[in-house]
């Protein structure tokens, strides 16, 4: 059989991010075939676990890994999983902070610290070294959305990119095939703009506020360069055919 390279859906399937979702990761990994499961639903489950060469998690516009849903808790319990198991998986946002959390690490909510748009973060030295941010500059603009942050890194985790706003904004799983980062690596500006303008009421609670973030979007840089960060991952783990 041959392993399954998969998208987690951490929306719910009648969410149409969902499906933008897949289009970026699909684009950025160069994996027209990728798949999509949806943790909501029930997807992630032992036998997407068991048959499992690469996955990806992602973001989640309407929930909070501080959420009690069932479906959230077990979602924890997966990627805790993943790491016992060495299963190749990369995670953003929403992902990221699930990862941190599953692990022992701290995730609050500050509307404060809220970012979204292209922000720069710094790389750390351990980062470039590593196969999927060593051809990168030691600073990099990425896309960024969340209210949620990760405020205390767990053990064995290794620090990979800082921000000026949030500081935890990547890490890697040491000793497993396992990245996740606070930004979209998987967006560009464009997708970035669509995804905003769709959860545009979540971010912004007043017109004044949607103003605001709209010119913040309208003058950000787009992020292209970031994009390959997932083609990286793809090509270094390697379990599955890519164009």
């Amino acid at each position: 059989m041959t392993p399954r390279a998969v998208l987690v859906s951490l929306r719910d399937p009648d969410d149409p991010m969902s499906r933008q979702e897949l289009r970026c990761f699909a684009d950025s990994a160069g994996l027209p075939d990728l798949e999509i499961a949806y943790a909501s639903a029930g997807q992630l489950d032992d036998r997407l676990m068991d048959e499992a060469g690469m996955l990806f998690f992602g973001g989640s516009g309407a929930y909070s890994v501080l959420d009690t849903h069932p479906w959230v808790r077990n979602m924890l319990d997966r990627l805790v999983e993943c790491v016992d198991r060495k299963i190749p998986a990369w995670a953003s946002c929403f992902g990221f902070q699930g990862l941190a959390l599953a692990l022992g690490g701290e995730v609050n909510r500050d509307d404060a610290r809220q970012e979204l748009g292209a922000f720069p973060v710094e790389l750390t030295a351990a980062a470039l070294t590593d196969p999927l941010f060593a051809h990168l500059p030691a600073t990099i603009d990425v896309q960024l959305g969340h209210h949620d942050h990760v405020d205390g890194l767990p053990a064995g985790v290794t620090l990979y990119a800082t921000g000026r706003v949030v500081r935890n904004q990547a890490f890697k799983v040491d000793g497993a095939p396992f990245w996740a980062a606070q930004f979209h690596p998987e967006l560009r500006k464009a997708t970035t703009t669509e995804r905003w303008n769709y959860y545009r009421a979540h971010y912004a609670g007043n017109p004044a506020e949607a103003e605001r973030i709209d010119r913040i979007m309208a003058e950000a840089p787009d992020t292209e360069l970031a994009q390959s960060i997932i083609r990286k991952f793809v090509e270094h783990v390697g379990r599955v055919p890519r164009r």
